[in-house]
């Protein structure tokens, strides 16, 4: 199985759409054997455990904006969420369809004499090895997840560089999603990257180096 590792959301909407606590619906989270760790990490910051939202209504930034999770033909929604992995500050590690409450925990809070980033990296290593391992990782992440899991412990990574008049595109949040709904919709595995395009996007290179393989999507500019 290929997976995508998702942005999360730094700012988060107050959405109130699951009508039950968290402490009852933390044993239906993905990755249950963190409960215990996400357990000490809610009372030790005090987090209110509602109201609650799925991740991908929780999160609010143009990745989520753009992704549109909940308007999606359900057999997408399926298998974004099962293939999905998302890095939370708070959780570890999650999917698109968990359920969140509002929380300001960030990777720089200290929990003990760590801060959270070094926790995670600390106890997901096993597990993040064990779900990548040999398999291909599609990485969509943001720049302040990078380094928290090994994602060269999967068979094959891929990364996606977007051009724009010439110019390399720095916030690529929206392009981002929309590569992942490209991908999923029409079905592309590894060896189909060359056929993504959307919105005046094409695939112009796609460079192999080692594990990495890196795809290159040039735009005139027309649209975003």
């Amino acid at each position: 199985m290929a997976y995508f590792l998702l942005p999360r959301g730094k700012q988060q909407s107050k959405m109130d759409l699951i009508k039950e606590d968290l402490k009852n619906l933390l044993s239906t989270m993905s990755f249950p054997m963190l409960n215990q760790l996400r357990r000490h990490l809610i009372e030790h910051f005090k987090v209110k455990t509602s109201p609650l939202a799925p991740a991908y209504r929780r999160y609010k930034s143009k990745f989520w904006e753009e992704l549109s999770f909940w308007a999606l033909p359900k057999k997408v929604q399926e298998e974004i969420s099962e293939r999905s992995l998302i890095l939370s500050p708070l959780f570890g590690l999650i999917k698109p369809e968990d359920p969140l409450p509002v929380y300001e925990v960030t990777w720089k809070d200290y929990y003990g004499l760590k801060t959270l980033r070094a926790f995670w990296k600390e106890h997901l290593s096993a597990l993040w090895e064990k779900t990548v391992s040999g398999e291909v990782l599609y990485d969509f992440s943001s720049y302040d997840e990078k380094g928290i899991v090994d994602i060269y412990c999967a068979q094959k990574i891929v990364k996606f560089v977007y051009i724009r008049k010439g110019k390399r595109v720095i916030n690529s949040l929206p392009h981002r999603a929309y590569t992942l709904r490209y991908i999923v919709e029409k079905g592309l595995s590894e060896k189909d990257l060359g056929k993504i395009n959307f919105l005046d996007y094409e695939v112009k290179e796609i460079k192999e180096e080692g594990k990495q393989v890196t795809v290159i999507l040039e735009s005139e500019g027309k649209y975003i």
